[in-house]
């Protein structure tokens, strides 16, 4: 133990005492010589360790934007509004069909002033008959009846059957009795023919010996009052039917 912090007896002498008490206080305080203060080694602050002054000294790293996703995601929206602009055009392209001028019923025969041009979206056009086509329509007939503006199909038309070399076209006007109701073109019927005596010097019915095909069927008019069925037949129906007053017809096949 250090001798300064030893008392060697009560009676000692007190400049002694006073000199230990002085050298303890100077120990305590950290003071030497005149005032003079000594920093304590106890109370200096650490030095900060490397890792430490690294941590102080480094500035906060921003993060990085990802390039590659946002990339990819511009990529996306561009495409996806040009694929958009791309069937905005596509449903707004218009293709020239034809179309009826007027209402038509079946079995009639289609004629120049039957037809007019009308534009539909791109998308329906496959189904219907296009402008470009229309001159293959003359002559054809309808196996159904068709409103007025009505874009026209394949499917509304009868086949076409190129007349053979010995065939004709013979159309009769008729009245409503004189054929079944529901005669359509395309029928199979036969003939009773009723010579007309003004004309010929037969007065009894006979019937035609062939069968012939309903070609057309038009309904009365403003201008025609009676109907007028066109039969594809031989040749030689072409004179009976001249002098024929009336004539009737029965289905014998549809």
């Amino acid at each position: 133990m250090d001798e300064r912090f030893v008392i060697d007896s009560p009676g000692g002498s007190r400049e002694a005492l006073a000199e230990r008490r002085s050298a303890l206080s100077r120990d305590l305080l950290g003071t030497h010589g005149e005032g003079v203060r000594t920093p304590r080694s106890f109370l200096r602050r650490k030095p900060a360790s490397n890792a430490q002054q690294r941590t102080h000294k480094q500035p906060v790293a921003h993060k990085k934007q990802r390039l590659p996703e946002l990339a990819i995601g511009v990529v996306l929206v561009v495409g996806g509004a040009l694929g958009a602009a791309w069937l905005h055009g596509n449903g707004n392209q218009q293709v020239t069909v034809v179309a009826s001028a007027r209402a038509l019923e079946v079995g009639h025969v289609i004629a120049a002033p039957d037809l007019v041009a009308k534009n539909v979206s791109a998308d329906v056009a496959q189904y219907f008959i296009t402008a470009v086509e229309a001159k293959n329509l003359l002559g054809r007939t309808l196996g159904a009846s068709v409103d007025a503006s009505e874009p026209l199909n394949e499917k509304f038309l009868l086949p076409p059957r190129p007349l053979l070399d010995d065939e004709i076209l013979v159309p009769l006007k008729l009245n409503s009795g004189d054929f079944p109701p529901d005669l359509y073109p395309g029928n199979i019927v036969r003939i009773a023919l009723t010579p007309d005596p003004g004309i010929s010097t037969k007065v009894e019915t006979e019937a035609y010996k062939n069968t012939v095909e309903v070609w057309s069927l038009h309904p009365p008019t403003d201008l025609e009052t009676n109907y007028v069925v066109t039969l594809r037949a031989k040749q030689d129906l072409l004179i009976p039917a001249a002098e024929a007053g009336k004539v009737k017809l029965v289905v014998v096949s549809k």
